[in-house]
C-alpha cells in the first residue's frame, strides 16, 4: 500500500490528544522485560505526533521518532520541547525506507498503531536486521 500524504492534513494537533492512551503500566513492564537502563536506543516507527516516543524517551539514550508526515513530526517536536526532551530526533521517511533512514542499531522498536499501514513482510525483515542482540519488536 503506497503513502498517501493527504491522509492526515490538518489533524496533527489534535491527533496526539485525540487517541486513545496507552497503559499506564507500559514503561514499567517494558523496561522490567528489557532490561532498560537508560542506554541503548529507541525507535518509534510510524511515530505521528510523538506519543509514545517521548513517553519511552526517558529509558533510553537516544530516541527516534519516524513518520512520514511533516505535521506530524513538527508536532511531535513542538511536544518534545514542552516536556523538555532533549534525547529525542525525529525523521521523516516511510518505514519501508527501513534501514537507511534510520540506521541501527536498536534496543527498542516500536509500531504503537502503525505496523499495519506498512510492507508488513519487508518492514519486519529490515527492523529485525536493526534491533541490537537481544533486541525487541513492541
Amino acid at each position: 500500500m503506497a503513502y498517501d500524504p493527504t491522509i492526515y492534513d490538518g489533524a496533527a494537533a489534535h491527533y496526539r490528544h485525540g487517541r486513545p492512551p496507552y497503559s499506564p503500566q507500559l514503561e514499567s513492564l517494558l523496561a522490567e522485560e528489557l532490561h532498560l537502563d537508560g542506554g541503548g536506543r529507541l525507535l518509534d516507527v510510524g511515530c505521528g505526533p510523538g506519543v509514545l516516543t517521548i513517553r519511552l524517551a526517558h529509558l533510553f539514550q537516544e530516541a527516534v521518532g519516524l513518520d512520514p508526515d511533516a505535521a506530524m513530526l513538527a508536532e511531535a517536536h513542538r511536544a518534545a520541547a514542552e516536556r523538555r526532551i532533549t534525547n529525542a530526533r525525529w525523521v521523516q521517511a516511510v518505514a519501508e525506507d527501513l534501514p537507511h533512514a534510520a540506521s541501527g542499531p536498536y534496543r527498542l522498536v516500536t509500531f504503537g498503531q502503525s505496523f499495519h499501514w506498512t510492507d508488513e513482510p519487508r518492514v519486519a525483515e529490515a527492523v529485525y536486521d536493526m534491533l541490537e542482540p537481544f533486541g525487541a519488536l513492541a
